[in-house]
């Protein structure tokens, strides 16, 4: 059986090139963001389904939420835990994978951030995600998932895609599979020592009525989407593509 390619894919380069690049006032907007939409109260819980190495985890413990974040990759756990200090407040990581964890005790909020979904290529496994979220909530509680705009994407596609840091360079360069709702990626890392480091993606592309009726599947209910962090109604033009749901009590 063939390892799935999300297992491999995420390294160094890209915890240096993308995870870590997010702006601090990125990273404030989205936790205001949830805040908001997540109806939190101080001390709530909330898990970071997929929190990669933790930044956006901790901002929500630096406000007074009791945090846990959990990674399938342990490297990005590492730099979760090192990150900050220890403290009173400081958020539980944990090594596990999205489509099987569930957490104990139930959390009051759960969000999953950045494009973590739609990784495998069959509706039902990723479906399981969504699941893994509706029985980590108690009822009542609420789940936010960040994805891409699919209809804007199909609108405004860039094939190729150019990112600088520092010396490192990566290059992305997409392809659309039609037939299949898929968005297939090479990313290639051009490293100062003269290496070249070469991964593939591949995410299935679930536009809003599709999402809903995945969510609903899942055991959600109140379905409703956004277009970016200011609470913008979804439109073709909107950058991404937001869905807040809530477990029936």
């Amino acid at each position: 059986m063939n390892t799935p390619w999300w297992q491999t894919f995420y390294d160094e380069n890209l915890a240096d090139m993308l995870l870590e690049q997010a702006s601090m006032v990125e990273i404030a907007r989205a936790a205001d963001f949830l805040i908001q939409t997540l109806v939190l109260r101080g001390g709530e819980s909330v898990l970071d389904q997929c929190c990669g190495s933790g930044r956006l985890t901790w901002e929500m413990a630096r406000r007074g939420y009791t945090m846990r974040g959990m990674d399938l990759i342990q490297g990005y756990i590492q730099r979760a835990q090192q990150r900050e200090p220890a403290g009173a407040n400081a958020p539980l990581f944990e090594v596990a994978d999205a489509f099987v964890f569930k957490a104990d005790p139930l959390c009051d909020a759960v969000f999953n951030w950045w494009t973590s979904f739609g990784y495998a290529d069959d509706d039902d496994t990723n479906t399981l995600m969504l699941r893994r979220a509706w029985e980590s909530l108690r009822p009542g509680g609420r789940y936010a998932l960040d994805f891409m705009n699919v209809p804007g994407l199909y609108r405004h596609f860039l094939p190729d895609v150019v990112t600088r840091c520092g010396e490192v360079t990566l290059v992305r360069e997409s392809t659309l599979d039609l037939s299949a709702n898929v968005i297939r990626k090479q990313w290639t890392y051009f490293l100062p020592d003269g290496r070249r480091v070469v991964h593939q993606s591949a995410v299935r592309l679930y536009d809003p009525a599709a999402l809903r009726r995945m969510f609903e599947d899942a055991g959600f209910a109140d379905v409703i989407f956004f277009g970016d962090v200011d609470a913008s109604p979804l439109t073709l033009s909107s950058p991404r593509c937001i869905i807040i749901a809530r477990r029936p009590l």
